[in-house]
Formats: C-alpha cells, structure tokens, sequence
C-alpha cells in the first residue's frame, strides 16, 4: 500500500488521519505497536471487493495526533469509537493485530453493541513481569531522550521480523516514519504495562460479537497459548494457529487471514 494522502477527521479530540478503501461490510483495521495504518498492506487485495475497509493511525502513531495522551487501553478504544462516530458508522467488524487486537478487545468489552464482528491477531488479553518490564523500558528510555533510543527500536523491529527478514526494510521505514516523534509510541507502551496488573481476562466474558483468534505457531511475541487463553474466555470464538508463522501474520500469511475474517459473516 502507498503512502498517499490520509484524511483527517477530528474524533476524541485529536485529528485521526485514516484511509478508505473498497466497497461493501464495513471493516476496520487497526494496527500494532510502532507501526501504522500500511502494515496492513498485503491484506488489502483479499478485502476490498467485498469489504468497505477503514484503516486508520492510532492516537500519536503515524499521522494522527497525540493530544492529551492518558497511556490507557479505554482513551485508544475511545479514540476507535470516536472515529467511528465522526464516519456515522454504528456498528463495523473490527480486525486487530498485537496492540490493536488489545485495542479492540477493550471497545467490544465497553461498547458491544458497536462490534458486528471481531478478528484477533497476535495478540494477548494480558503480559508477564517480563513483558512488563520491557514495554516500560521503552517508556524510560523516551521520557529521558535516550540517545540510544533509535537503535533500539530498529532492533525491535528487526525482531519482530525474524521470521520473515525479508519484510525487513519496509517494516524499518514504516516505523521510523511513524515513531519520529516517539511519545505516541510510549503512551501505548504504558497503556500495555497496564495489562500486567489489570490483564483483560476477567472481563473478555462480555464480548458477545463473533470472535476469530489468529496465532502464528512460530511467534514469540504472542505465541499461540496466549490466543488460546483469550478464546477460553469467549464463547462461541474460533481459533486457527497457523504453522510456521512468526509474529506479523498481516504480512506473512495475508490470504489465511482474510478468509479468517470473512469467515465472521457466517
């Protein structure tokens, strides 16, 4: 997917920059940690003939604004409900990878009667000390304008992409594009340390919408037990893990996934 030209809608007071395309059930894409609204790009040719698709940058990522930044999972899902609101849509089928799958737990938690349909993709309803620990080091390392701070990302990224290096250097340009100014990507930071001590398990019971998890068995970062525990908490949800597939399914298996999605219709 290029660049192009986003456009800018005012919703949960910041001006959200999203995309539009495709005709027909309305679908909403939300990305991951660092990343913006093009990681979902290899997906987008298997939506579009039967899907009005919306992708937009979370608060502080990409083109959209930061403003008053609270580092909670409620604010980003209020931001999701915001934009929603501004295009007059009631209701959307949400699809989430990583942070934003975490994203659109908590809007079908705390506003179930918006989400028509739900796909969940590697992601986690919860994270470890040590998962803990890592997302607020890199909160430490913006709050203090650590001069490493650059180098450390790109070697997240390049982590992420272990298992498809060849992915590497345009995952290295979205996200050096979409962290330059990096306090968008420390406020989601804190808003996952957070689900160290307040997982979303306990509340996952109050998604009523149809549920589809998706697992990458070879991802590291949110390997398939953590799929596996959200959906015990979901009923009716479905689970695929799909074989030697690492942590950036959008990219790696594009096909599978949108059949996953289309596969909420039914």
């Amino acid at each position: 997917m290029r660049r192009g030209v986003a456009m800018q809608t005012r919703a949960d007071g910041i001006s959200v920059a999203w995309h539009e395309v495709g005709r027909g059930r309305s679908l909403i894409l939300v990305h991951g940690l660092a990343d913006d609204h093009r990681a979902w790009r290899k997906v987008l040719p298997n939506l579009l003939l039967d899907h009005r698709v919306i992708l937009y940058d979370l608060r502080g990522h990409g083109e959209s604004e930061l403003g008053e930044a609270d580092g909670t999972l409620t604010q980003l899902g209020s931001d999701l409900v915001g934009l929603m609101d501004a295009l007059a849509l009631d209701r959307a089928v949400i699809a989430g990878f990583s942070l934003g799958g975490t994203v659109a737990m908590r809007v079908a938690i705390d506003h179930p009667h918006r989400v028509e349909g739900l796909a969940l993709i590697a992601t986690s309803s919860r994270v470890n000390a040590a998962a803990a620990q890592w997302y607020q080091e890199r909160v430490n390392a913006v709050v203090s304008s650590d001069p490493g701070l650059r180098e450390r990302l790109d070697h997240d990224t390049a982590d992420v992409y272990r298992n498809d290096p060849g992915e590497l250097e345009e995952g290295l340009t979205i996200r050096r594009q979409s962290t330059a100014d990096p306090r968008g990507y420390a406020n989601a930071c804190r808003a996952m340390v957070t689900l160290h001590e307040q997982p979303l398990d306990g509340e996952l019971d109050r998604i009523v919408a149809p549920t589809v998890i998706i697992s990458g068995e070879a991802d590291q970062h949110c390997p398939p037990r953590a799929g596996e525990i959200i959906a015990s908490h979901i009923a009716g949800s479905a689970r695929y893990v799909l074989p030697a597939t690492g942590h950036p399914i959008p990219l790696e298996r594009p096909v599978e996934l949108a059949t996953a999605v289309r596969e909420l219709r039914r």
